[in-house]
């Protein structure tokens, strides 16, 4: 038989299965969504009124700028120790690889809560004062009561920090364990120095694991700078407490430090969007 002898094949409509189960789990989600919000509405609890009155007060931009600010060095200062500790975890050596995994251990299995008012309450007792000197020289650099020099947004900065270093050493050591081990040896092999082969190697390739985890840990540090409240660090969420236990506006105060807090996550998010697609390019 040949092909011009085959008889055609009408074309039949193609009728797709009907997911009746997703149609209803949607509409069940739409249901429960709805509910909130229309009884939110007429709970009256929310005075939207209150809400845009406070919103851009000048009080709460500065707390959520100081959020910001501490969020960020946070993140700057944790990627640096984390880079150290992830370098030890690899060198072989197993003194380094001890000391970075007991730090490891430590900072991520102690809430950061607990390390932040370690820094502002337990080291001043500890250290009374701080001393710093430089040989050959009368004065000292400083010689101040710790409590003068250890500030809320200090202690904040060092408990966020030496958290967040620990899970960057891990972020960054998985990246880096992410790259062929032939790569490196086939650079080596060229004449490169150890350097050259972690700068040039190494880290191109890692940096593409590395920046979405690292941008989730920016997320989550902004988001824990509210831990900060309580040391008296004036962050977003401690002057919006501040000011609804004198206007007992709780819900409207509350509500304008979630927007704040998802513009910064909006914020951190386009930051990670555009290193990621900048960082593969390199």
């Amino acid at each position: 038989m040949t092909a011009a002898s085959v008889p055609s094949i009408p074309d039949l409509p193609i009728i797709h299965r009907r997911r009746w189960g997703s149609w209803v789990l949607g509409a069940l989600a739409l249901f429960v969504v709805a509910s909130i919000v229309i009884a939110s509405v007429r709970s009256r609890i929310l005075d939207l009124s209150v809400v845009g009155e406070y919103i851009f007060s000048p009080m709460i931009v500065m707390g959520a700028f100081n959020a910001l600010v501490l969020g960020t060095l946070a993140l700057v200062i944790a990627s640096i120790i984390g880079f150290v500790v992830a370098l030890m975890r690899v060198s072989g050596n197993p003194i380094l690889v001890a000391i970075s995994a007991t730090y490891v251990y430590l900072f991520r299995g102690t809430p950061m809560l607990i390390q932040l008012v370690f820094w502002f309450n337990a080291v001043p007792i500890m250290f009374p004062n701080i001393y710093l000197a430089l040989p050959f020289m009368d004065a000292p650099l400083i010689n101040a009561p710790t409590t003068a020099v250890v500030t809320p947004f200090l202690a904040a900065l060092a408990g966020l920090s030496l958290a967040e270093g620990a899970y960057m050493g891990e972020i960054i050591r998985g990246g880096i364990l992410a790259v062929d081990k032939g790569q490196r040896a086939a650079a080596t092999a060229l004449g490169m120095t150890q350097l050259k082969v972690l700068s040039q190697v190494i880290i191109p390739q890692a940096g593409r694991i590395i920046i979405p985890a690292a941008g989730n840990q920016y997320i989550m540090l902004l988001k824990s700078s509210s831990l900060a409240s309580a040391i008296g660090y004036l962050e977003l969420l401690r002057v919006a407490t501040d000011i609804y236990s004198s206007n007992f506006r709780v819900v409207e105060l509350l509500a304008v430090a979630a927007f704040w807090y998802l513009v910064m996550t909006a914020f951190a998010t386009a930051i990670q969007t555009v290193l990621e697609k900048v960082f593969p390019q390199r």
